[in-house]
């Protein structure tokens, strides 16, 4: 049983909702050395330095860092610069955004989620439900920053079951009784929106609804974990909520694109002269014309399309992909800790088949983050392999996104998804609220 609650959020004090736009940034895991010196410049009191803040010459440790986090969170309440709500709340937090499609046409999309206190739970209690792995150095990093700040400072991303779309509407029933707190449009035209909510039969019914639900972390692993382990450090009940946003597994703006990999020639693994005479010993091979964004795309939106087009910088064609014996036979003696539904999916077969497979490459972070590079989108795919040429890459691999179903039913089954599978659209931002614990 899902169990939310109502919180005082705090929350940048700005004169009108729109002011809140500098002082947010993204989820930390998404910014990179330089993005913390923009952000640094872009306002004095810019929330990257509670999340991320900047690594100084004179740090002895990490935790140097997280100290001074801390200290500017502090002074910032103290001085007023970020307020606490006067009444239990909860918080809609929406989302409007484009994306391309396979077609290149531009798509727009909404999505809106309940920001919420919830209990928290381990995982083997099958209410709050991970679909990825985690690693021990970013939980490391996280559980420094709450031990200095007692506060949760960005959000964890939870997508809660809703078979009949009653959690949706309710959301955005909440939504439209609720007072503007804050908007923005960010540096990818994502425009981010919050509501307060402090009306109590609202609020209650809310409850209700997420009480009968799973919650599948889609992002913030890493928080989630740090939370739960804090928690059971702190042995106190002060601890035992995390601040999240929840979105329902019913809202049509639920976007998850695909990762498209492009597979780099290294001197690692077995070297071959030709990855399409390979691929024909897995799969069936059928010619699609030559190499192009506009025949990935059509490929891909097919009523019934290919499970996997194969972009070849050899020969400067592609081709569909469908699995044939041999790679069936592969995939049955690959991964035996894992379900035969599990190897089927496209990223498995992509792993097993082609990663393990045919280039004799280990499946660790290395070769899955150094060797094979992704793209969100056909466009972006396609233009880097057109410009790299056929020295760089073997080719690229397009896929379809992952469906919620098939992502919910993997987990609820027990198992992870493997690894750069999923890409929900867009991250959420830190700024907008924030919960102090205890």
């Amino acid at each position: 049983m899902a169990e939310i609650k109502p919180f005082r959020g705090y929350r940048f004090a700005v004169d009108k909702p729109e002011g809140i736009g500098p002082l947010c940034a993204p989820p930390y895991d998404m910014i990179d050395d330089a993005m913390v010196e923009s952000l640094y410049g872009k306002h004095p009191h810019n929330v990257v330095r509670i999340t991320q803040n900047r690594r100084e010459a004179s740090d002895a440790a990490n935790r140097d860092r997280h100290a001074r986090a801390a200290k500017f969170f502090s002074d910032w309440v103290e001085s007023g610069v970020i307020a606490r709500d006067g009444e239990d709340s909860l918080y809609i937090y929406r989302q409007k955004f484009c994306t391309l499609g396979n077609d290149g046409k531009i798509q727009d999309h909404e999505r809106i989620g309940v920001c919420a206190l919830v209990k928290l739970a381990d995982f083997d209690e099958r209410v709050i439900l991970p679909h990825e792995y985690t690693l021990s150095g970013p939980k490391q990093d996280r559980y420094e920053l709450m031990e200095a700040t007692r506060a949760n400072t960005g959000q964890i991303f939870g997508i809660a079951s809703d078979d009949n779309g009653r959690l949706y509407a309710h959301i955005r029933a909440v939504m439209e009784a609720s007072l503007p707190a804050g908007e923005f449009t960010d540096e990818n035209g994502v425009v981010h929106s919050l509501y307060r909510c402090a009306d109590a039969g609202l609020i209650s019914h809310t409850a209700e609804l997420m009480k009968p639900r799973n919650i599948l972390i889609a992002d913030g692993h890493h928080r989630y974990e740090t939370a739960l382990r804090f928690y059971r450090d702190q042995r106190d009940e002060a601890f035992s909520r995390v601040m999240m946003t929840i979105v329902s597994m019913a809202d049509p703006g639920l976007v998850i694109r695909p990762f498209h990999r492009l597979v780099r020639k290294t001197d690692q693994g077995r070297q071959i002269d030709s990855m399409a005479s390979e691929l024909a010993k897995y799969f069936d091979l059928a010619p699609l014309g030559k190499a192009s964004a506009e025949g990935v795309g059509a490929a891909l939106s097919e009523k019934k399309p290919l499970e996997i087009v194969f972009w070849d910088c050899a020969s400067k064609n592609i081709y569909g992909l469908r699995l044939n014996a041999g790679g069936a036979d592969l995939l049955s003696g690959a991964m035996p800790g894992q379900s035969d539904k599990w190897k089927r999916l496209d990223v498995s077969k992509i792993n097993c088949i082609i990663i393990n497979g045919i280039l004799s490459l280990p499946l660790d972070g290395h070769v899955l983050h150094d060797i094979v590079h992704y793209a969100n989108d056909v466009v972006t795919g396609a233009r880097k392999l057109s410009e790299s040429g056929s020295g760089y890459y073997y080719g690229g691999f397009f896929i379809n996104p992952m469906s919620i179903n098939v992502i919910n039913d993997t987990v609820k089954g027990g198992e992870r998804m493997p690894q750069k599978s999923t890409n929900f659209f867009p991250k959420l931002y830190s700024g907008l609220v924030f919960n102090r614990m205890g």
